[in-house]
């Protein structure tokens, strides 16, 4: 009884085995692969175009930049960009930023130091086969950065601009006076030089020279910081860099501004009629496309 059973099993099973047996279509499992790595391939060559400081090594740098790109089947398109590279330090990183302020949605940015260090930066001058090699072939890391959006009233006129780093007001020619407003609520009168209010990327520019604290990444918050402002028994203020969460809103109100300048990362414009400064976090980001694995607090060793 049990022959017969092994041999039925058998039977059933020698057309399984052959079955298995047979090889398999390497072309058709092949094929779903290959048409991925084509679509990819197809997808890195994507238009860019380049900002760059104005010096002869930063003008070779961007020649030789694009010379490679165009080998790898790269458009320059300097309208419409995908990917937009800044050659120089961070004072160019934040022209390129300002130059494609209207298409932020559609834009990242890459950083190439072509003189001293900069935070935006990740790679050197003498990197740039590495950059275009990570560029061509890999996917960034993309790091967003939340704009400032800052509002000048008076006068019957309203002027709005952005700033990645910080916004300050500064006046060397007299003693400020301002009233700062926080949320709704007034907070303090402040004399002196100026103000400070930076984002979290922008607390190792401006801010840190003024003593303010670096925030580390992934923490979306303000800091308001004193530029020289006056201490003594008839007139005080905080005196101390200021924290404050991503949602806030700060007005600062005066009288008078006659002689300051609102200062919005390289730019400034003379407060002439302006009375109320209203500063908040807008919705616009910039993308910041990072190739490299690097921790921020590995980057602040590294610059200082």
């Amino acid at each position: 009884m049990e022959e017969e059973t092994t041999k039925e099993n058998q039977k059933g099973i020698k057309p399984l085995q052959r079955e298995c047996a047979r090889p398999p279509d390497e072309g058709k499992l092949l094929r779903p692969l290959k048409e991925t790595v084509k679509k990819a391939r197809k997808s890195m060559k994507q238009k860019f175009a380049v900002v760059h400081r104005p010096d002869e090594t930063s003008r070779q740098l961007k020649a030789e930049l694009a010379d490679k790109l165009g080998e790898a089947g790269w458009t320059e398109d300097e309208r419409q960009p995908d990917l937009v590279f800044a050659i120089g330090g961070d004072g160019t990183f934040l022209y390129a930023v300002h130059e494609y302020l209207d298409q932020l949605e559609n834009v990242k940015f890459v950083g190439i130091h072509s003189g001293t260090l900069g935070f935006f930066c990740d790679y050197r001058c003498d990197e740039m086969d590495l950059c275009v090699q990570d560029v061509t072939h890999r996917s960034p890391q993309c790091e967003s950065a939340r704009l400032l959006q800052v509002t000048a009233r008076g006068g019957g006129q309203e002027k709005t601009i952005y700033a990645l780093n910080e916004m300050r007001i500064e006046n060397v020619t007299k003693t400020q006076l301002m009233d700062i407003d926080i949320n709704g609520s007034f907070f303090e009168t402040f004399r002196g030089t100026g103000l400070c209010l930076c984002t979290q990327i922008g607390s190792t520019a401006y801010n840190r020279s003024l003593g303010g604290a670096v925030i580390e990444s992934g923490l979306p918050l303000l800091q308001l910081s004193e530029i020289t402002g006056i201490h003594h028994r008839a007139y005080r203020s905080l005196a101390s860099p200021l924290i404050l969460r991503p949602e806030s809103m700060i007005k600062l109100r005066s009288a008078s501004f006659e002689g300051a300048f609102l200062c919005y990362d390289h730019l400034c414009f003379n407060l002439d009629q302006e009375t109320e400064i209203e500063v908040f976090q807008s919705q616009k980001q910039v993308q910041i496309a990072r190739y490299r694995d690097l921790a921020y607090l590995q980057r602040l060793r590294i610059l200082f």
